[in-house]
This record gives C-alpha cells, structure tokens and sequence, in this order.
C-alpha cells in the first residue's frame, strides 16, 4: 500500500514537472514567434516606406530652389542612397517569402515606369523661384502610384495572423480568388507561395 501511494506520488509529480515544462517551452515558441512576426513587419514597414520615398523624390528634384553644386549632389546622393535601398529591399523580400518577393518586384518595376519620367521632366525643369510653383497640382508618381503600393501592401499582409493561415490552407478564398485556380500556397495575384 505504500508502495502504491509513493508510485502515485512520483507519477503525480512526473506529470507536473512534464507540464510545466511543456508550458514553459510552449511560452518560449510563441514569444519567439511573436518576436520574429515583430521583426518582418517592422522590416517591411521599412520597405514600404522606401518605395514611397521613392515616389517623392521626383518631388524633391522639382522643388529644388536652384541649380547650386551643392543641392545638385545633395539630390544626387538621395537618390543613389534610394536606389541602394530598393536592392537592398529587394533581396529582403525575395529571400523572406519568394511570393511577396514577386509581388514587390513587380510593383517597384511599375513605380519605376512612373518615378523614372517623372526625375527626367524634374531635372529638366527650372529650380523653383516662387512660393506658387511648389504647388505641383496633378504632376508626378504619386497619384498612380498609389495602386500598386496597395497590390504590394495586400501580399504583405498574408505574412501575418489569420490571413497567414487562410492562405496556406486555401480557406476562405472569395470567387475571383478561385475562378484564377488559387489552392494552397498560392496568393491573391497568381503566383505561387514557396
């Protein structure tokens, strides 16, 4: 008999120690999953910020005031450093989830159809003289351009959460998703998840 209860002791306790344990480690994975979600959307926040940058910096050429050295190679420099960027951007992305990476490839080589006519004509222009001429009304990037940053936005936000999950198991898809033949692993735009 107290064989029996000492046997019942040390399962009682094996159980809790497993639990905690079990616990414990279940606590450390979600956290470090929570952390590792807090980083790629943090970095992607990055890489939308520098795409729209770079919708704006046909902006900045235009609005120059003059057509000094200094502020030629002071523009010069942003541009090179936003260019860096991009690449940069790019890699992170492709080498992230090759889906977004499509998606965001597509998207920078559309703004760049936009922003690359838009730095030729601001170059070309005079340097601003005027307070009225800051005013650029409906010229440049930015109200195209707008479209494809939500495209862009879209993919990225099937890295997160629910919309993570409805994804990867192809639940949830409205009609157009599956008229386009969209299963697992495949995003809103056709292209596939690897």
């Amino acid at each position: 008999m107290i064989t029996a209860t000492v046997s019942g002791f040390s399962y009682a306790v094996g159980v809790a120690v497993t639990i905690a344990l079990a616990t414990a480690v279940g606590t450390q994975i979600i956290s470090r999953l929570s952390d590792a979600a807090d980083r790629r959307r943090d970095r992607y926040s990055i890489v939308v910020r520098t795409l729209v940058a770079w919708i704006e910096f046909p902006y900045r050429v235009r609005r120059r005031i003059d057509d000094e050295p200094a502020t030629l190679a002071g523009l010069a420099a942003i541009g090179h450093k936003l260019q860096e960027r991009l690449a940069g951007n790019q890699a992170w992305v492709l080498a992230e989830n090759r889906y977004v990476g499509r998606v965001y490839v597509a998207v920078r080589l559309a703004i760049n159809k936009e922003v690359g006519p838009a730095i030729a004509e601001a170059w070309s222009s005079p340097p601003i003289s005027r307070p009225s001429d800051m005013v650029l009304a409906k010229w440049g990037p930015n109200l195209a351009s707008a479209a494809h940053l939500e495209r862009l936005e879209a993919s990225i936000g099937q890295r997160f959460g629910w919309r993570r999950a409805k994804v990867a198991v192809g639940v949830g898809l409205n009609r157009d998703e599956k008229s386009r033949g969209l299963r697992r692993g495949e995003g809103a735009y056709g292209l596939s998840h690897d």
